[in-house]
């Protein structure tokens, strides 16, 4: 968490989300990621509360209007993702325990899970970082920045849950 405040500090400035918007828009994103049956139409709900919160909040359609429902949204989906990412190391060590038995030298899906999200969380950050950047001076970068951590973050949430699917 800390490090998505470090690296959303210099990707959103002063547009931090407000408690309000998360309260407001954020029951939209966790029914539709609830209520969605599977990774893919899970991931069909990318998106629709920082439209929501835009559309629906006074300034919504500003620079930081935009930015910070965006920002929104991140904070949801980084909650799903923790929660994916604890249910599928869950999934992963009881695995690895029944895998261990007879195999041991392959009982490694926690520790490799572990380490690939700790490299996942450090990309995530600098390729943000390179959004944000690319727009130089201009205003859209805060968009741009902060668009580039809700859908990476979205993404790799449904990745997580993928990788449950396919056992």
């Amino acid at each position: 968490m800390i490090r998505h405040l470090a690296i959303f500090g210099l990707v959103a400035g002063p547009a931090l989300a407000q408690p309000e918007q998360i309260a407001k828009y954020g029951s939209l994103l966790e029914q539709c990621y609830t209520e969605a049956q599977g990774a893919e139409a899970k991931a069909q709900c990318k998106g629709a509360m920082s439209q929501a919160c835009i559309v629906g909040e006074d300034g919504g359609e500003t620079t930081l209007g935009m930015t910070g429902c965006t920002h929104a949204e991140m904070e949801v989906w980084d909650k799903f993702l923790n929660q994916e990412y604890q249910t599928t190391m869950a999934v992963y060590r009881k695995m690895d325990s029944d895998e261990a038995i007879y195999f041991p030298a392959y009982a490694m899906r926690v520790d490799s899970l572990r380490k690939t999200q700790i490299a996942w969380i450090a990309f995530r950050d600098a390729e943000c970082a390179l959004e944000y950047a690319r727009w130089g001076s201009g205003s859209m970068r805060h968009i741009a920045g902060a668009s580039c951590l809700m859908e990476m973050t979205a993404d790799r949430t449904i990745e997580l849950l993928q990788m449950r699917e396919e056992f």
